[in-house]
């Protein structure tokens, strides 16, 4: 049998030797305290966000930077009316082809904006959801999934947009303006003088427009007799959309050859004016013989300028409390709150049960003293008379 000191002995050992799990909670933590509940207990922290939803204007911005050929001087109107001429024509030639060709490149560059605007204010107007305060390296990791999405369906949306509609125009055979594709022909008397449409056959022999739309193109010829004089990478083709975007821009890089262009251009009656050439100190994605297309099927986006912010993250997210748990060893205090809490215990059980089992007693007692005494009967063994005679 052991003895209460035993007793009491065995219960403080194992009690100090034990481990219990705590529950900490912090009300309203700042971001500093956070981080550093972060850095301290990772994988037990639970921050409950007072905001489970925030939008993403709120901690993110976008600033795209496009190629510096969208901001130049040959999207500008001066540029396409100076290489037009103010002569009337009555056949395009090169140099209107040209000109044509770079009113494309400008619509393409405002199209490209267009989708990047409305696409971004789209985006910034979702809303993250998050029940618990993200970390910092959790949030700058969903933020670059989010963005990283982002940057690859929008110009992929812009894509698609645009072979729609190159692809309805090229099915349905419409005629430009410039002829590049079709040309009119008029029929005599014989034919009822009916106007029709045949394939351009000046690209080559053996090419067709019908069967080939842009596969092919050929130079731009702007000498005064269009057959020798040509700009280094820039082509035509059957439309004056596929002839920008199989172009390059290496010329408009090249003072010399702008120059060249001037001079060709300036023998015609028109309004002369010389574009500035495209600055090749600019860093950029593109190289000058990059094709125009792979520039207009990334936007020409250059920088997608994403920026987030942390702290106006977590400024919404504004935890309302943060708890944690962690395993420990029972402290002194715990050890002497927990025996004196089991001899008060033993105390109040033991002063119940002597005073209570002694009121009990002498219940018992009393009611044993009140109650009446009955006198057992005597029990006469019977003995028959016996007569005498």
């Amino acid at each position: 049998m052991f003895s209460i000191p035993d007793t009491f002995g065995i219960i403080i050992f194992f009690t100090s030797f034990s481990l219990q799990t705590r529950t900490i909670t912090v009300l309203s933590p700042s971001q500093t305290t956070f981080s550093y509940l972060q850095d301290q207990q990772k994988s037990s922290l639970s921050c409950l966000c007072s905001q489970t939803s925030i939008q993403h204007d709120v901690f993110l911005s976008i600033s795209p930077h496009l190629h510096q050929v969208c901001s130049s001087d040959f999207v500008a109107q001066q540029w396409w009316g100076y290489l037009w001429g103010i002569d009337a024509v009555s056949n395009f030639l090169d140099l209107q082809l040209l000109s044509t060709q770079f009113r494309v490149l400008a619509s393409l560059c405002s199209l490209a904006q267009q989708s990047i605007d409305n696409d971004t204010s789209a985006f910034l107007t979702d809303k993250l959801v998050t029940l618990e305060a993200m970390s910092l390296s959790l949030f700058q990791a969903q933020i670059d999934s989010l963005t990283t999405a982002f940057i690859a369906q929008t110009p992929d949306k812009f894509r698609r947009t645009q072979s729609f509609i190159y692809e309805t125009f090229r099915a349905n055979q419409l005629l430009v303006v410039p002829e590049t594709n079709w040309q009119l022909a008029f029929t005599t008397a014989a034919n009822n003088y009916v106007i029709a449409t045949v394939p351009r056959i000046s690209f080559g022999t053996n090419y067709s427009c019908i069967t080939s739309l842009d596969s092919f193109s050929r130079p731009l010829y702007i000498d005064a007799n269009y057959n020798t004089t040509v700009l280094p990478g820039v082509v035509a083709s059957c439309l004056p959309i596929d002839g920008i975007r199989l172009s390059t821009l290496e010329c408009f890089f090249d003072s010399n050859c702008i120059l060249n262009l001037t001079n060709i251009a300036s023998t015609r009656n028109t309004t002369i004016w010389i574009a500035k050439p495209l600055n090749a100190s600019t860093p950029s994605n593109y190289t000058s013989n990059s094709l125009i297309g792979s520039l207009v099927d990334n936007l020409f986006v250059e920088d997608w300028g994403i920026k987030s912010n942390y702290s106006s993250y977590y400024a919404s997210c504004a935890p309302y409390s943060c708890s944690y748990k962690y395993i420990d060893h029972n402290t002194i205090l715990y050890i002497i709150t927990t025996m004196l809490g089991l001899y008060g215990g033993l105390v109040v059980i033991f002063r119940f049960i002597v005073w209570y089992g002694w009121r009990m007693y002498g219940k018992i007692m009393g009611w044993m003293r009140i109650a009446p005494h009955v006198t057992p009967a005597r029990v006469v063994p019977f003995q028959p008379a016996i007569p005498i005679e």
